[in-house]
């Protein structure tokens, strides 16, 4: 997974950030621990297509979806968008009336796409870079 993460943020998110933010987001050595605890405390979904993980995701009981990466050789194929519609059915079942998210630049129009609204622009700094982003939320 933290495989795909780095390939897809160096070839698909490099269109709208820098190559020294993507280099921070996904870093070639990963941060393995941190990873671990968003896959063992939240509620995590990994699509496959021929043993191949193709895209991946994790949402907390609270509602908010804290990833949501697709292989950058699988864009637009419906696997973002079928993980999307599992996590927001964990989150009804949750009794969650609503997924929040943080998008980057790249990804706020599939979330726009999938009925999410943009609730504001946000500048966030991460290990001393700062990455434009959107919070942005849909009710269920």
């Amino acid at each position: 997974m933290l495989k795909l993460l780095y390939d897809t943020v160096h070839n698909v998110n490099i269109k709208d950030y820098s190559p020294e933010q993507v280099d921070v987001w996904a870093p070639k050595e990963p941060e393995v621990e941190k990873w671990s605890g968003f896959f063992e405390n939240n509620i995590c979904y990994v699509a496959e297509i021929d043993d191949k993980i193709v895209g991946f995701g994790d949402l907390t009981a609270k509602g908010y979806l804290n990833t949501l990466y697709t292989h950058k050789d699988f864009q637009r194929k419906g696997i973002g968008s079928g993980l999307l519609k599992v996590f927001e059915k964990e989150a009804i079942n949750l009794g969650v009336s609503e997924i929040t998210t943080e998008a980057s630049i790249t990804a706020r129009p599939f979330f726009e796409k999938h009925g999410f609204e943009c609730v504001k622009k946000q500048n966030k700094e991460f290990k001393g870079m700062v990455f434009i982003n959107f919070l942005m939320r849909k009710s269920l």
